[in-house]
């Protein structure tokens, strides 16, 4: 797909990146290797850590050149660029300016050059064979101190409404937290379910992408809002199916990752009821359903306490596995079902205006977006 190119205004013309700027290769740095300092390691996606040494000494703009294809980010200061990303140096200071051209790199869209694939990548050739509406220098001045203007207030507006999602997300998670902490009986998870772990396949087994009966749930199709993603789903043959078929997975029980990201917890859908069950997670089947619901169950698993409780709370250590043993003596505050009952209703109710409160900020939030897209757009135009 080639370029778009607009009409420009008297005085504008469209030059070639190629006779503007060079770009260079990043060089490797690992992180084993950084001494940790003042000059600002750039990845393809932004700074990925700091480094006693600087690759380069000048102000630049760092394009990612894998990853993050095509992210533009402005480095004022000297820096280290690695080699997911170019750096730029500007070829004549009095004909481009360095900021100019970062908004450029901002707005465009890569993706009518990148590279698809396994590996998907912008070809620096590619790259600077763009052509830049290129007006005179003290136009692009006009130009960039007017969307710093802009572009900041939007930027602050933004920062403003992630803010207040975030504390709308805190809201709900203290009043949960509360609900439960108001509660003084406690009984151990082993004293309410029984907590039974999920099976590896046979040696030498492998999943399928082709569609049997048995469908086999992995802690990756497991979703932040407690259920499971059934657009990746993998299945097994009848005939493995056979070997693993006692550790299967039903509606009424509630899975818990237990390894690798742990402590991920929902239901499964009435589609997957009967499915296998990975040996990374374990479920939890309630004994007896007129002491405990199943709502409230998951509920408890989202809490502060139990997070402590888990081991979630330490950062410091990495935790390979939750064993069974340890899950089993897990405390629930515990009271009567109809009180139960009356918790998950008053959860659910305050959930159900913070995500339609969330949902109304995060539309601003695009909203101001497009905004920013559309000022960038006007800009290189010469509309602005």
């Amino acid at each position: 797909m080639e370029q778009v190119l607009y009409s420009l205004p008297d005085g504008w013309k469209y030059q070639k990146l190629k006779t503007l700027i060079k770009m260079h290769y990043g060089k490797a740095l690992k992180a084993v290797d950084r001494i940790e300092g003042e000059v600002p390691v750039y990845g393809s996606n932004g700074v990925v850590g700091s480094h006693n040494e600087h690759l380069w000494n000048q102000p630049t703009v760092v394009i990612g050149r894998k990853g993050s294809v095509g992210e533009a980010n402005l480095a004022l200061t000297p820096s280290w660029t690695i080699d997911t990303a170019y750096y730029v140096e500007i070829i004549d200071n009095e004909v481009l300016d360095l900021i100019y051209f970062y908004y450029f790199a901002d707005k465009f869209d890569v993706s009518t050059i990148s590279q698809k694939g396994v590996k998907p990548g912008i070809n620096r050739n590619d790259y600077l064979n763009l052509s830049l509406p290129l007006p005179p220098l003290s136009e692009q001045k006009r130009i960039i101190k007017k969307l710093d203007e802009l572009l900041t207030r939007i930027d602050n507006a933004i920062e403003h409404l992630q803010e207040s999602v975030t504390l709308k997300s805190n809201l709900l998670q203290s009043a949960l937290d509360g609900q439960f902490a108001a509660i003084a009986e406690r009984m151990t998870f082993e004293s309410l379910a029984e907590i039974k772990g999920g099976k590896r396949l046979p040696k030498g087994e492998k999943l399928s992408d082709e569609v049997t009966e048995h469908p086999y749930i992995r802690v990756a199709d497991f979703t932040d809002k407690g259920t499971i993603d059934l657009s990746g789903i993998k299945y097994i043959s009848k005939e493995i199916h056979k070997q693993i078929n006692r550790y299967v997975i039903s509606k009424d029980d509630l899975y818990i990752s237990i390894a690798g990201t742990i402590g991920k917890t929902g239901f499964v859908p009435p589609e997957l009821a009967g499915a296998n069950l990975t040996e990374n997670a374990a479920k939890l089947v309630i004994k007896d359903k007129g002491q405990l619901d199943l709502s409230y169950l998951y509920l408890f698993t989202l809490t502060s306490d139990f997070s402590a409780q888990v081991g979630l709370a330490t950062k410091t250590v990495a935790q390979p596995k939750l064993a069974l043993t340890r899950l089993s003596k897990i405390q629930i505050p515990m009271c009567s079902l109809v009180e139960q009952k009356a918790l998950v209703s008053t959860i659910e109710t305050l959930k159900s205006k913070i995500h339609t409160a969330e949902a109304v900020l995060l539309g601003k939030i695009e909203d101001l977006k497009s905004l920013k897209a559309s000022i960038l757009d006007s800009a290189f135009k010469g509309e602005l």
